[in-house]
């Protein structure tokens, strides 16, 4: 019978011949590769290119294997990247409005400005709409997406 290419901590510890402590300590300080997105998993092929990476020996099929998954990385973080190059206040704005449909006026929104609200609006994250002489400002669908984003920044951090 074949080993499975996924193992557990356990199981990699044991594979690289050293405690499950320690191994957990290789892969927070980067030595060791992360598990698989989505599992508690790590895959044998990427354990021995960073062992052999470490090691100093060259070899083709290790250096194939840890560029894509270094090209799938980059991929996904260029998709989840916010896009709009906004500052800190801006961000923290469009954030909360996304997640409280409340947040439409400039009473209500923490910190928010006719300039600020003005920038959002020239990038098309928001739209500004007034009804019985109150100004009202709305997120776009793109302005959602854009706070997903930031938001998934912020839990990587």
């Amino acid at each position: 019978m074949t080993e499975p290419r996924l193992i557990g901590r356990k199981e990699a510890a044991e594979y690289c011949g050293i405690s499950p402590s320690c191994f957990s300590m290789w892969v927070a300080r980067g030595i060791m590769p992360p598990t698989l997105p989505g599992t508690r998993r790590w895959d044998r092929r990427a354990i021995d290119a960073m062992m052999s990476a470490l090691g100093g020996i060259d070899e083709p099929n290790a250096i194939d294997d840890r560029s894509a998954i270094r090209k799938w990385r980059d991929r996904k973080e260029s998709y989840d990247r916010p896009r709009f190059g906004l500052d800190a206040k801006s961000e923290n704005i469009l954030v909360a409005m996304s997640y409280n449909s409340d947040l439409t006026t400039l009473d209500v929104l923490p910190g928010a400005g006719p300039i600020l609200m003005g920038r959002l609006i020239g990038k098309g994250l928001v739209k500004c709409h007034t009804s019985e002489g109150q100004v009202r400002y709305l997120i776009t669908e793109e302005g959602h997406a854009e706070a997903s984003r930031i938001f998934e920044k912020w839990k990587r951090r």
